[in-house]
């Protein structure tokens, strides 16, 4: 019996996001986040895997989560921006905090101390 069209399409649909998973390189979700949700989002979620748009929660989340961050990437600009300038003040602080408790050169009367 041939296969439907409908039928053909999903399993082109489920290869195509087992690739995905699969894939390798910078793309590839490897890194693993536990996340606590209200059953509101639960079930917004479980609605993204009942579509057949994604194959787990898992998959669903991780694609909300990108498109949030994505969305508010002038946010994550200066948030990366302001970051830096606290680096930047630590470590002109511990300059500064380095310098002043450098122990103290003594000077003998008389001599020189500068060679």
């Amino acid at each position: 019996m041939p296969e439907s069209n409908a039928r053909k399409e999903r399993r082109r649909h489920r290869e195509r996001h087992r690739q995905h998973r699969h894939r390798r390189g910078p793309g590839r979700r490897n890194n693993v986040v536990m996340v606590r949700v209200d059953a509101e989002n639960l079930s917004r979620i479980d609605e993204l895997v009942a579509s057949g748009q994604f194959n787990s929660r898992s998959e669903a989340t991780a694609f909300l989560i990108d498109a949030g961050i994505k969305s508010k990437q002038e946010m994550f600009d200066k948030i990366a921006e302001k970051i830096s300038q606290i680096q930047g003040l630590r470590t002109e602080l511990g300059e500064m905090i380095a310098e002043d408790t450098k122990p103290a050169e003594t000077v003998v009367e008389g001599t020189d101390n500068t060679q």
